[in-house]
């Protein structure tokens, strides 16, 4: 006998599944929370250049560190200040990697929504994108912090690296 409930355990169900949806529900959420405290603490607490020059001295790093120099957000990224450049880089990567890691979430909460195959990617897409802006926002009213949609931008390219990947595993998934 069919349940009538709008949750199944069927797999070729088309509803809701609650276990997975719960878990990715969870961690998606801490994740955005983790995210959140992180942008909420002010630049001086972020500042990875003490760390840096904990690791390798300056001229070390001074002779790997490529003589360029460029504007982000109304500040000069120099080589010439081999701290300053590779922290810059670093936070940046930074940056992809935390909304790589909330697209890769919420594919799979909106996986659990839905069996259709390129939605939760859309869906995760504009979700992410949504709390990139929404971040940025906020880090406007934070001491030392500023918001750039230049960020949102670097933000992106996180979530579309896990979006073409994911979309090119369920792609070739469904020619099996």
């Amino acid at each position: 006998m069919r349940s009538s409930l709008p949750f199944s355990a069927s797999r070729s169900s088309r509803r809701i599944r609650p276990v997975p949806l719960l878990i990715w529900s969870v961690l998606a959420l801490g994740w955005m929370a983790f995210m959140f405290m992180m942008s909420n603490q002010p630049y001086q607490e972020q500042d990875v250049k003490p760390l840096l020059a904990s690791w390798i001295a300056e001229p070390s790093l001074a002779a790997i560190t490529p003589m360029v120099e460029f504007s982000y957000g109304g500040y000069t990224v120099s080589g010439s200040e081999p701290y300053a450049f590779w922290e810059f880089f670093i936070r940046k990567g930074g940056h992809v990697s935390e909304f790589a890691v909330l697209t890769f979430l919420l594919v799979h909460v909106c996986s659990s929504l839905t069996r259709a195959v390129y939605m939760p990617l859309i869906g995760a897409a504009v979700i992410a994108y949504g709390f990139a802006a929404t971040d940025e926002w906020h880090q406007t009213w934070i001491a030392g912090r500023t918001g750039h949609f230049s960020d949102t931008l670097i933000d992106a390219i996180g979530i579309v690296l896990v979006i073409i990947v994911y979309g090119i595993v369920r792609y070739r998934r469904q020619r099996r």
